[in-house]
């Protein structure tokens, strides 16, 4: 099968032709039908620092956000038949440590691989996935929509995570799953939303999405728009998606007397709050995060919203290509109010 691979420490990455997966008892043998670019896999292609100080296994399959069929069938694997339709879970759980074992599976402390990074992801043909790891879906599912489930999911934590019922929230960065986090804190309760970001074509598409208040961060006063905008106390929740030091830093002084802060955007450096004391701690602020989706919580949730049918999936898609074409989308991707589908059609 043909695969793209992250063969060298350096920008880049090359198709080859590999074998397809062989699996093991507790493991699946996925086709896959579509698969989505994320920016983590553009940081991967890129080599930047962030992924640098992973210190990957190279060579390795790119690629994590993926729809496909189920081929085959370890032998002790259970619930699962050939033919039926999954969506990955990125993180691969161990399931015995304390973490697994207190319903934090999506942070293993024996962290046994991240898809498209430790192990070998879905940019490819065909998938290896511990069962463990993969949630079935209705077989009607349009690929495309399926490939968009792993970050949707991710918003869906991030927001019950800041538990923005009756709130006043901002959303600080409005890349697809900002604008996904958007929508599903109105469907999750949120009495009022604020999507911050220097790109007016993602405001544009935040406001049609529901957002309440959009603010350029560009051209205006960000914490000064959000306090005027709350009657001068602040938002009761912010949840972050740039990973920026300095929106980071002023975002502090949007929030209410004990707000809390959900980031979720990855940081290369080191964060420094200024008078940390008195705009932080005196406020009894909650400064918090998350990492991927809870195991199955999460995804529990989010078959309940796509159930409700109160989101269009559609507004989360830039455009469909095939996956030999990936370079060409690598620099164009971040400027998009989706995500580009790639399909590993080589024929």
């Amino acid at each position: 099968m043909k695969a793209l691979r992250k063969i060298k420490d350096e920008v880049g990455a090359e198709f080859q032709d590999i074998p397809i997966p062989k699996i093991g008892p507790t493991d699946l043998l996925i086709k896959v039908k579509a698969t989505a670019l994320c920016k983590s896999d553009i940081d991967v292609y890129n080599w930047t620092t962030v992924v640098q100080n992973l210190k990957l296994p190279l060579p390795v399959t790119m690629g994590h956000e993926f729809l496909g069929e189920v081929v085959d069938i370890g032998e002790v694997v259970k619930g699962f038949n050939i033919g039926d339709h999954v969506v990955g879970e990125t993180h691969i759980p161990c399931g015995y440590c304390y973490a697994c074992k207190t319903g934090k599976s999506h942070i293993c402390v024996n962290n046994m691989g991240v898809l498209g990074r430790s192990v070998d992801g879905s940019f490819a043909e065909f998938i290896r996935l511990p069962a463990v790891s993969a949630i079935k879906v209705d077989n009607s599912m349009p690929p495309s929509h399926g490939a968009i489930m792993e970050p949707l999911a991710t918003a869906v934590h991030a927001t019950t995570k800041a538990d923005v019922a009756g709130k006043t929230v901002a959303i600080l960065g409005c890349g697809t799953i900002g604008l996904m986090n958007v929508e599903i804190a109105k469907i999750l309760g949120a009495t009022k939303v604020i999507a911050v970001s220097r790109t007016q074509a993602k405001l544009d598409k935040a406001h049609e999405l529901g957002a309440d208040l959009i603010i350029n961060n560009k051209s205006d006063n960000m914490v000064g728009a959000v306090i005027e905008n709350t009657h001068g106390i602040g938002v009761d929740v912010i949840i972050d998606y740039t990973g920026d030091i300095k929106v980071i830093n002023d975002s502090v002084d949007m929030l209410k007397v004990g707000g809390k802060c959900v980031y979720v955007g990855m940081i290369d450096y080191p964060l420094i709050f200024e008078k940390f004391m008195v705009r932080v701690v005196y406020k009894e602020l909650v400064l918090t995060g998350i990492f991927g989706r809870e195991i199955y919580n999460t995804w529990t949730i989010l078959d309940n919203i796509l159930e409700s049918k109160r989101i269009n999936l559609e507004n989360y898609i830039a455009d469909e290509v095939p996956l030999r074409d990936i370079d060409k989308w690598i620099d164009k991707a971040s400027k998009l109010t989706g995500r580009v589908i790639l399909y590993p059609d080589f024929n």
